[in-house]
C-alpha cells in the first residue's frame, strides 16, 4: 500500500514541477524588468542641470537623486528630488519647484560636468 502512495506523490510532483519552473521563470522576467526600468530611471535623471530657479528667476545647478530614484524604481514608484542645488545650503529649505522644469523636459536641461573647476 505504501508503494502506491509514493507513486501518486511522485506523480503529482512530476505535474507540479513544471508549474514551479514556469513560476520561477515568470517571476525572473518580471523582477529583471523591474531592474532595467531602476536603470533606465537612473540613466535618464542622472548628472547636473540648468533651470530657473522659481523663487529668484535666476539660473541654477541642480542634480536630482538619481541613485535613489533608480533604486526606488525596482520596488515602486520613485520620489521625485533633488540632491544638489547651487542655492544650497543658504535655501536648502526650498519647495524644489524648479523640479517641473526637469520632469517637462529631464535630458534638454542636462550639461556636461567637465567645464566645471574641482
Amino acid at each position: 500500500m505504501e508503494v502506491g502512495n509514493s507513486g501518486l506523490l511522485a506523480e503529482i510532483f512530476d505535474a507540479l514541477l513544471p508549474l514551479g519552473f514556469g513560476a520561477l521563470v515568470l517571476l525572473a522576467a518580471y523582477l529583471g524588468n523591474r531592474a532595467v526600468h531602476g536603470i533606465y530611471v537612473y540613466y535618464k535623471f542622472r548628472g547636473s542641470r540648468l533651470v530657473t530657479c522659481p523663487e529668484t528667476h535666476k539660473a541654477v545647478v541642480v542634480e536630482v537623486a538619481a541613485k535613489s530614484m533608480g533604486i526606488q524604481a525596482i520596488l515602486d514608484d520613485p520620489c521625485f528630488r533633488i540632491s544638489k542645488c547651487s542655492r544650497w545650503p543658504m535655501r536648502e529649505g526650498c519647495g524644489q519647484d524648479c523640479l517641473r522644469q526637469i520632469a517637462a523636459s529631464p535630458s534638454e536641461l542636462r550639461f556636461s560636468d567637465a567645464w566645471r573647476p574641482s
